[in-house]
This record gives C-alpha cells, sequence and structure tokens, in this order.
C-alpha cells in the first residue's frame, strides 16, 4: 500500500501506519492522541485554557492551527469539558470553518466531538465521511464510533463497502461499537475480506454482537504462526491482534477459547499476551 506523503512537522507514523492498532482497541484514540503528544512535546503553555486553544485554531498561524486543535483533544480528554457548557457548538462551527485548511484540524477536532459523546456531532462528522483527505475519513469514522448513534449506521455502511481499506477498518471498529444489527450482514460478508486487517477488524465487530460467524477469523487472529504470514505486520501488531481477539472469542466461544487461551498462557513469547490469557481463564 503507498503511504499519503507526510510532511516534516507532522507524526512520523500516520494514521495509516497506526490504524491497526487504532481500530482494535476502544481506547485506541486516546492512546494515539497520547503518542503524539510525548513525540511532539507540550506545544503551548499548560495555562492556556479550552477558549484559548478553539481562539488559536480560529486565528493562529498554519501550524500554530493544527498543534491548538490537538492540544484542545489533550484538554478533552483530561475532562477539561464540563466546564464549557458551549464547548460541542464551538468545537462543530470551528470544524465546519476549517473545511478547506489544514486537513489535521478537522482530523483533531473530530477526535474532540467523539470524546464530547454528543450526539450533535452526527451529521457533521457524517459529512467528514465524504472529505477528500482518507485520514479525515478515518478520525470521523472512529469519533462516530464513541458518538453511538445509529443515525451514522447507513453512512458507515456505505463507505465499509466502497471505501479504501483503512478507512473500511474504521468504520468496522465503529459499527461494531454502535451495535446497530442492521450492520451485521456487511460485517459478516467482510469475514472472508482478502486483506487481513479488514478481515480482522469485521471479525471483532461481529463478535461484539454475539455472533459466532466470527469464531473462524478469530482463530486465525489467535494463530501466532498465521499471523507471521500477514505481509508487513509488525510483532506489536501481532501482539495487538491477539490481545483484542482473546475477549472476543471468549464471548461468543467459551468452551473454543480454553485450549487456545491454555496454549497462548504457556507458550506465547509475549508476556502481556500471556498474562491477558491466564486473566481469560479465569
Amino acid at each position: 500500500m503507498t503511504e499519503p506523503s507526510i510532511s516534516n512537522d507532522v507524526p512520523k507514523e500516520s494514521p495509516r501506519t497506526i490504524l491497526f492498532q487504532f481500530v482494535l482497541f476502544p481506547l485506541g484514540i486516546v492512546a494515539i492522541a497520547v503518542a503524539i503528544f510525548f513525540l511532539f512535546g507540550r506545544m503551548a503553555s499548560d495555562e492556556q485554557t479550552v477558549p484559548d486553544y478553539l481562539n488559536e485554531v480560529r486565528s493562529g498561524g498554519r501550524r500554530e492551527r493544527w498543534q491548538a486543535a490537538y492540544q484542545l483533544s489533550q484538554l478533552i480528554n483530561a475532562g477539561q469539558a464540563k466546564k464549557y457548557p458551549n464547548l460541542v457548538e464551538d468545537v462543530m462551527r470551528v470544524h465546519r470553518d476549517a473545511k478547506n485548511d489544514d486537513p489535521r484540524i478537522r482530523q483533531y477536532l473530530s477526535m474532540v466531538l467523539g470524546n464530547l459523546g454528543d450526539r450533535r456531532a452526527t451529521p457533521l462528522l457524517v459529512d467528514a465521511l465524504n472529505d477528500p483527505a482518507p485520514e479525515t475519513r478515518i478520525y470521523a469514522a472512529l469519533a462516530l464510533g464513541r458518538l453511538h448513534d445509529r443515525a451514522a449506521v447507513p453512512p458507515l455502511l456505505q463507505v465499509f463497502s466502497k471505501d479504501e481499506r483503512d478507512v473500511r477498518k474504521a468504520a468496522a471498529y465503529a459499527l461494531g461499537e454502535i451495535g446497530d444489527p442492521a450492520a451485521v450482514p456487511l460485517l459478516v460478508g467482510a469475514l472472508t475480506d482478502p486483506i487481513a486487517d479488514v478481515r480482522y477488524n469485521a471479525a471483532i465487530a461481529v463478535a461484539r454482537f454475539g455472533d459466532t460467524r466470527a469464531i473462524g477469523v478469530l482463530r486465525e487472529m489467535l494463530d501466532r504462526q498465521r499471523l507471521d504470514r500477514v505481509p508487513g505486520m509488525r510483532p506489536d501488531q501481532k501482539d495487538a491482534t491477539i490481545l483484542a481477539a482473546i475477549p472476543a472469542i471468549v464471548k461468543i466461544a467459551p468452551a473454543d477459547a480454553r485450549p487456545i487461551l491454555e496454549k497462548l498462557a504457556q507458550s506465547d513469547p509475549s508476556l502481556q499476551v500471556q498474562s491477558a490469557a491466564k486473566e481469560a481463564l479465569k
């Protein structure tokens, strides 16, 4: 897969690179934000408030605006939203006004809207699913998953049917998070997708519905030898895949899961996987 071009002032790993872990874990948005935070360091004073960052997004320079959007996402993760009753409307307005600006602004603001959890943002994020930048569509899909709004299911299904692989992965995650049974047929069809990580994220989503048709793919995800044959998959991605599959298979097929978990607990090279398997066996 061809990676998008990356400028010198963005993270080395783009959303395309890190999405594999991103969509497999419900806390992926927080994890990625924290990773980027440490990569860049503090880009502004801790004394700045949510309105300060919003004003900077509106009127700052090109570099300052997307950095302010990122810092705003950090404050929201830190629980600052309750202090600002009109924050959702303000963020939506800035998100809308940034449509023709640096796409990172809308990406981070989509994170903010997802973390705020207000469904008034659903139409705006659905509109962002049509953005020319795949990364913006990824963030919009993931944010919609955080909102748990069934009104987002039809557009997410359309994205999942037609978009490129990384956006499809994000849509699969979001559909699983929302939990509307209308998504099951399409997700089940994706269990045979030739692209491994699309298949894997579909399996996690299907398992969330308690559907046992995900068992075969979940077994594949728990087989490290099979993961070794997936082109380009890093060791940490293999661990992430196994860790995501453990609770999924326990939920839908606990009897089938036991021998697999016992093997993982005894001999998997990852101590984290061993620990997760032991905990699941309890």
